[in-house]
């Protein structure tokens, strides 16, 4: 039986890029639809290139025409046709020319906009045919990495020395789960564990990452996490259904020569429908599943039909 830790956490995007322009112009085309899934590099707006092209042009223009004079000048100069100075001149001009065109060539680059991490796409705060800046206040579009995603989710501080100790026996592994509990959607290991308690809540934060291939878990997506600290291999354990609670405690109902015997118990924990059993069983040991409100110490019982191990109907053996 796994020793687990259960808490309620949320979906967060381990990578969340916020598509913004990086110059002012008119947003000519959009290559994808809102909500698609997106690769790494995939193109997503172009910005009309023609202004930007022209100024390119002409700073090639100007690279060449000064890179030809300084190719001139250094004959020259050789022969004491012109003086040192002159050369020198003619030197730093084509570097600022040469400097020039690529940074014309880099503002151009800057039309065409690409995704810079592969996630879905979220909802288009503009239009083609509108005027974009980087000093707008919203972004093009934001795209949240969602494989693989983490999830995020607090434990008590009572519980940090037992996951520090199973931290350092290895990865620790999780299930998440649907908010109610009721069926698992992944599996991943935890990767963070804050360096401070929150003093406020006295609680510690942790992240987990999941594949998440199926994209079953969304950004914000409320989730139940269980935390596995080990495996305890030899755990004594009794369908839930068998544990009654009376005005001493917990028990159940041994079954002992064919006649109900009860048994005070101490239960360890539950886990889904089972109840670990900490003493008041042996392994082997017979008890009752489902006790009826008639039921009293020393009735007959008779054992229903043989049912499945886990599920065990009717008289069921405590064990492992």
């Amino acid at each position: 039986m796994p020793v687990v830790l259960e808490a309620t956490g949320f979906v967060v995007s381990e990578h969340t890029v916020q598509v913004r322009p990086q110059i002012s112009g008119l947003l000519k085309r959009v290559f994808f639809t809102e909500g698609d899934p997106v690769r790494l590099g995939q193109r997503l707006f172009l910005i009309d290139p023609a202004p930007l092209q022209a100024e390119l042009d002409s700073a090639r223009a100007a690279r060449d025409s000064t890179r030809a004079n300084l190719e001139r000048l250094q004959g020259l100069v050789q022969g004491n046709y012109v003086t040192p100075q002159e050369f020198i001149n003619a030197r730093a001009s084509a570097e600022q020319a040469a400097a020039a065109y690529r940074r014309a060539a880099i503002t151009l680059s800057y039309t065409d906009i690409r995704a810079a991490v592969a996630g879905r796409s979220g909802g288009l705060t503009v239009r083609a045919g509108n005027l974009v800046a980087p000093t707008d206040a919203a972004p093009l579009v934001t795209i949240n990495q969602t494989r693989p995603i983490e999830v995020q989710f607090s434990l008590a501080q009572q519980f940090l020395p037992r996951l520090r100790s199973a931290q350092a026996g290895g990865a620790l592994g999780v299930v998440v789960l649907r908010e109610d509990g009721a069926g698992e959607l992944d599996h991943g290991s935890v990767v963070f564990m804050d360096n401070a308690v929150n003093a406020s809540t006295g609680t510690l934060t942790l992240k987990a990452r999941v594949p998440n291939e199926r994209e079953q878990l969304w950004p914000g997506q409320f989730v139940t996490v269980r935390v596995q600290l080990a495996l305890e291999p030899h755990a004594l354990i009794v369908p839930e259904t068998a544990v009654q609670t009376g005005p001493a405690g917990n028990y159940v109902y041994v079954v002992v020569a064919g006649r109900a015997t009860k048994r005070a118990v101490s239960v360890d924990r539950h886990q889904d429908d089972l109840a670990v059993i900490a003493t008041g069983v042996k392994d082997g040991e017979q008890v009752v599943e489902r006790v009826p409100t008639s039921l009293r110490p020393g009735m007959v019982v008779r054992e229903s039909a043989p049912a499945p191990p886990r599920a065990r109907i009717g008289l069921s053996g405590a064990g492992t």
